[in-house]
């Protein structure tokens, strides 16, 4: 959690730039000017631009590594105790529930958002959708319930999945970048 805050500081120092960056105007209330200097070339630079560009790029590498944390975090919780359903169940577990509890904890203090995917197989195409939504609903009021808002939570639900990776008892949670 330290590297969170080592990230958030760093990235509320950057943006503390932008601002700066971007205030210049002429003293008739005029359009902002760009101050330029003049290299030994010829070359022009733009000054705030190239400060403005440094602190959004230095926010942009901090959130990144804020997301990494979280997800970081979120992969260790699972791998040590994933969330899986019984076959034809949508319950939870109380080994599940207190993965969630574990899932929840980075999430607190920032608005990342995850997307929770889950899946389900059955006979029935109909019923394997359904139970593969109510694994998900199952897992987002069990995060609303730790303290997660339900809008920052996606939830991608399939039955019947084609692809031959996916664990269709197991449900997956990522963060979502951007």
């Amino acid at each position: 959690m330290k590297r969170v805050q080592v990230v958030a500081v760093l990235a509320i120092g950057a943006a503390a730039l932008v601002p700066i960056a971007g205030c210049s105007s002429d003293n008739n209330g005029g359009p902002v000017t760009v101050p330029t200097t003049t290299t030994q070339g010829g070359e022009h630079t733009e000054l705030r631009s190239s400060v403005a560009t440094t602190a959004s790029s230095i926010v942009g590498s901090a959130l990144d590594s804020a997301e990494q944390a979280v997800q970081n975090a979120i992969n260790s919780v699972l791998a040590a105790a994933p969330i899986t359903f019984e076959q034809g169940s949508s319950d939870l577990s109380p080994v599940d529930v207190a993965t969630i509890k574990a899932v929840a904890i980075p999430l607190h203090g920032n608005d990342t958002k995850i997307k929770v995917e889950t899946y389900a197989v059955g006979t029935d195409a109909k019923a394997a959708d359904s139970l593969a939504e109510a694994r998900g609903a199952t897992i987002v009021t069990a995060l609303e319930n730790e303290g997660v808002d339900k809008a920052r939570v996606t939830v991608e639900s399939e039955g019947n999945p084609t692809e031959s990776n996916v664990q269709v008892d197991q449900a997956t949670i990522s963060v979502e970048t951007g």
